[in-house]
């Protein structure tokens, strides 16, 4: 079983395993510098479909397909599904997971999706309540914009403080079998909820960046 260290930091004893990896990311992602490193780049926001809201559906079916077929696992092997996005009800993650036929945990933790996902993997890993798992996360810009600011089609000025959500999803395979090469995660800490009395809506570097000072002062 995971062993308590200090406040909030779980040590695992057994192995889990980083088997595979997929991830699928928007046109304007594709032009950065991470360009060469995602499994696929989307020529516009919509994916093939109709809404950006499916859109991320999609996203996050593709990464989840990339990161099966590079565990090498069939999909009879995988026990779980944990997955989550910016969406109300998860629906992103929902429709995703509607054609997968196994278990579905859906979470929300907002920046801190893929973490928490990896995390309650492993806890159910480490129980030995499951032997494979996936992690999956997403978001969509256009469609984090019109959850929680307004639609693009409203056609608003975004003030010089706002950020801009990532379109994309990536996707793990966890495995309590060992795997040459495979990352292992023996280690996790979950945070705490700290209100820091920011309230510009737009600006999300102000709420986000105290805390990574905090763990990397």
């Amino acid at each position: 079983m995971a062993k308590k260290i200090g406040k909030s930091t779980y040590a695992f004893e057994k192995g889990i395993y980083l088997t595979g990896y997929g991830s699928v990311a928007g046109k304007k992602e594709g032009q950065g510098p991470y360009g060469n490193y995602f499994d696929f780049i989307g020529e516009d926001a919509y994916f093939g479909e109709k809404t950006f809201e499916k859109a991320e559906s999609v996203l996050q079916k593709m990464a989840t397909v990339y990161a099966v077929d590079k565990s090498g696992l069939k999909h009879s092997e995988i026990d779980l599904v944990c997955a989550g996005d910016l969406l109300n009800q998860c629906i992103g993650s929902s429709f995703s997971a509607r054609d997968m036929n196994l278990p579905f945990v859906g979470i929300y933790g907002a920046c801190s999706t893929m973490a928490l996902s990896l995390i309650l993997v492993s806890f159910m890993i480490e129980s030995g309540a499951v032997n494979n798992g996936i992690s999956v996360a997403s978001s969509h810009f256009c469609a984090a914009e019109r959850q929680y600011r307004f639609p693009l089609e409203y056609g608003n000025q975004r003030p010089p403080t706002s950020q801009w959500t990532v379109t994309g999803a990536g996707a793990f395979v966890l495995s309590n079998k060992e795997r040459e090469n495979a990352p292992k995660i023996v280690r996790a800490t979950i945070g705490e909820i700290k209100d820091l009395s920011v309230t510009d809506q737009n600006n999300m570097g102000a709420a986000m960046a105290p805390a990574d000072v905090k763990i990397r002062p």
